[in-house]
């Protein structure tokens, strides 16, 4: 009797880690570049974000580059910092809304 229900438990098991797998560390479709248009004034520059397929990742800010690793959970990019924070944005559709800390929201528009 024990090992019939250690047989049934192991196909439920499998089932909800591979649910799991898929919804929380997916990459989805979200990868692409994403422009965020400078906005008020001609002084800020146009700041990018390249999603790769891998799960890397540059952020650019005119010539500058910052690289970082990235996933997608529950509907939110997590970007991963080579300084170990974690930087959070809202997926919607083909935008991307990042908040950051002692700044305003971010809206990242995918290229297309």
């Amino acid at each position: 009797m024990l090992i019939l229900s250690k047989i049934r438990f192991w196909p439920f098991a499998l089932s909800l880690l591979f649910i799991a797998l898929i919804s929380c560390g997916s990459r989805g479709e979200q990868f692409g570049t994403y422009v965020s248009a400078a906005k008020d004034s001609p002084k800020q520059k146009e700041t990018t974000l390249e999603l790769k397929e891998n799960g890397e990742g540059v952020w650019k800010v005119g010539d500058e580059e910052v690289p970082f690793v990235w996933y997608v959970m529950h509907h939110e990019l997590r970007v991963n910092t080579k300084g170990g924070g974690v930087i959070v944005g809202n997926i919607e559709k083909d935008v991307i809304r990042i908040n950051i800390p002692g700044l305003e929201t971010i809206s990242f528009k995918k290229a297309p």
